[in-house]
């Protein structure tokens, strides 16, 4: 804890620990040197790392010292994401199998009344079976393209009547409600919006960083 505050702040007792804190560290790692420790190759490549990671962050908390996300930039970013933000939210469950066949056989038992939670637990192949299928509540843009289309044309309390395939394979949904959310005002996403133009800043200084320097991957 004492090493977390400005040096001003300590009392005297807790900079007379700091001191003796220091020394110890000191001893130990001229010991460590003496033994030939600070050689062995997995330390060696352990304390480069720690070395590049103390700078890189070191690098970016500067960079966005020196150039915090503007009012301009927050706003831009917040409209950029709005849609991420609002638009239809779905809660359905699915039933995912191996095969088409599969899916076709299980779309027919429930046409016969079978009950689709029960046959979800008992036949998906999904980690939501056991849970009879349920994906609970989510946005189109976060599934794969076929299953978001297929939900988003379908009419709530029905199952897909023809089987879905994605690249996890094929899919049997019900969809069983919907809601339109509006979309949080900026003040509300305040922070995330922040860090999402702040990442954006470290991406563009790297890719600068990147452009400028020769990097040379050697065996």
């Amino acid at each position: 804890m004492r090493l977390q505050k400005n040096v001003d702040d300590l009392s005297d007792d807790e900079r007379d620990g700091l001191i003796e804190e220091l020394i110890q560290f000191y001893l130990m790692a001229n010991a460590a040197t003496n033994a030939g420790i600070s050689q062995e190759q997995d330390v060696v490549v352990d304390l480069e790392l720690q070395r590049l990671q103390t700078l890189s962050r070191l690098m970016a908390s500067r960079h966005l010292e020196e150039n915090p996300p503007s009012e301009t930039e927050l706003q831009t970013a917040y409209e950029q994401n709005i849609q991420r933000l609002s638009g239809t939210q779905y809660k359905a469950r699915h039933i995912l199998l191996d095969e088409e066949s599969e899916a076709i056989e299980v779309i027919e038992e429930l046409h016969g009344g079978a009950d689709f939670q029960e046959l979800a637990t008992a036949r998906s192949t999904g980690p939501s079976g056991p849970n009879g299928g349920d994906l609970g509540w989510f946005s189109a843009d976060t599934m794969v393209p076929p299953f978001a289309q297929a939900v988003s044309s379908m009419e709530t309390g029905t199952f897909s009547e023809e089987p879905v395939r994605t690249r996890f394979g094929w899919h049997i949904i019900l969809l069983e409600d919907t809601l339109d959310s509006q979309p949080p005002g900026l003040e509300a996403v305040r922070a995330d919006i922040t860090n999402f133009v702040e990442q954006r800043k470290i991406e563009d200084l790297l890719n600068s960083l990147g452009a400028e320097s020769i990097i040379d991957i050697g065996d």
